[in-house]
């Protein structure tokens, strides 16, 4: 049995893992109703790709699951005649990636949906291929060719006989982008019937609007342009506005909905919900309640991706400790008592920061964590060369994180890390649960 089956629950109720897109993941994205309606209006409705936008760890990815399961749920239900099918798995473009790579791995992706919905999508009239032949096709080792062909699920493609390996590579080359826009096109001939949901996540691991401006580009009509695929872009650090605002993109990704972290009156509920959902009975035994997870998402700078891990390592730290007992009895005093010495032992690895860099690090905490090199003067300075060592100091304590723009060859972003928001909690005084 896992560590929170002997505390009583199905699983981790703290996992700082995005929310699946299931009816669980309804009970538990909270304080997210807004946000969720743009969403699905925008996938329903608009012509050009919605992006999302907000700091890691903010909840993106969830809000993006969630409500792809909810728009299928109305198809299936008969709520909606649009057809809009989430492809559970959201991809990543990386450097690597060339139009062409990218096109043929999102096909594949489309192929094997294909097959997934199927029978909901015959059941209600809509055009598909043989489900029996796109799965011979997709999962044969071997397929029949002809002199570079294959033959498709649509027929029609012939030449010599022979015999060639089932890759990715030679689908592309034999005709398999073909026939699954072919395919995309009869069962999905208007944005009002429908399409696949795709995810583009994490467009920040591009490390530079530039590398990701000329990725989208370079796929723009080849992938984002296909008709029957709905596509929903994710960012932090400022990225998705900058590809957005691009000449070539404009008219096909809309402008970002802004994610900010979830107001402090709703992380109660949240927590809440979370330990209803996984409790496997009343008598179960909550390592940190909604008080000390309001505490520890203070902490951590209003980022539910922290507060989650911090519960996580608390909860583990407890049992291998055997305070359970100790947490029946006070747990808030004792979340409290872990994270100052916590806090404590950050502070003291970072003795190579100087007093000026300490001066921009508070003022930062104090402006929500995050800036830009061109806002130099409100921290003091004359120059954003002037700045530049002391964030250097910062980032090499693992204090800040910093993302580079090519384009200027600056840092166009600069983020309290994790690690830097328990150090500011020592610096400022170990602000007392339930203080506001």
């Amino acid at each position: 049995m896992s560590l929170w089956n002997d505390l009583g629950f199905s699983d981790n109720p703290y996992s700082p893992r995005p929310i699946q897109g299931d009816e669980q993941g309804v009970k538990l994205l909270i304080g997210r109703e807004k946000e969720l309606q743009r969403l699905t209006t925008y996938l329903r409705s608009s012509d050009t790709h919605p992006t999302v936008e907000g700091p890691n760890g903010v909840g993106k990815t969830s809000l993006v699951a969630v409500a792809g399961f909810l728009l299928k749920k109305d198809f299936l239900e008969g709520n909606s005649q649009q057809a809009l099918l989430p492809i559970s798995e959201p991809f990543q473009l990386t450097t690597d990636d060339t139009t062409a790579s990218f096109k043929r791995r999102v096909l594949l992706r489309v192929a094997q949906s294909f097959l997934d919905n199927h029978n909901a999508l015959k059941e209600r009239g809509l055009n598909v291929p043989d489900v029996e032949r796109i799965d011979q096709w997709l999962n044969a080792p071997t397929f029949n060719s002809r002199g570079g062909g294959f033959t498709s699920p649509l027929g029609g493609l012939t030449a010599t006989q022979g015999t060639t390996a089932n890759t990715s590579s030679g689908f592309s080359e034999d005709g398999f982008i073909t026939t699954v826009l072919t395919w995309l096109r009869e069962c999905f001939p208007t944005n009002a019937t429908g399409g696949f949901i795709c995810t583009i996540d994490n467009l920040e691991l591009l490390e530079t609007s530039k590398n990701a401006r000329a990725l989208l580009e370079g796929i723009r009509d080849e992938v984002l342009g296909v008709k029957g695929l709905r596509w929903v872009l994710c960012g932090a650090r400022g990225i998705t506005r900058s590809v957005a605002s691009s000449p070539r993109l404009q008219g096909v990704l809309a402008e970002p909905l802004i994610i900010n972290p979830i107001a402090e009156d709703q992380i109660e509920r949240l927590i809440s919900e979370r330990l209803g959902v996984f409790a496997l009975s009343s008598d179960v035994t909550v390592t940190v309640n909604s008080e000390g997870f309001s505490h520890l998402y203070r902490i951590g700078g209003s980022n539910l991706r922290n507060a989650m891990k911090y519960s996580e390592d608390f909860s583990f730290w407890a049992v291998e400790n055997s305070a359970l007992d100790a947490i029946r009895e006070s747990p808030s005093r004792l979340i409290e008592s872990w994270m100052n010495g916590l806090a404590e032992l950050y502070e003291e690895d970072t003795t190579g920061v100087g007093g000026r860099a300490w001066e921009v690090f508070t003022k930062l905490a104090l402006a929500g964590g995050n800036t830009s090199p061109s806002q130099y003067e409100e921290y003091g300075f004359e120059s954003n060369q002037a700045m530049r060592p002391h964030l250097r100091s910062l980032e090499d304590a693992n204090l800040i994180e910093s993302a580079v723009d090519e384009t200027d060859n600056r840092r166009k972003t600069i983020g309290i890390t994790s690690r830097g928001w328990i150090v500011n909690y020592k610096r400022t005084g170990f602000s007392r649960i339930g203080a506001q």
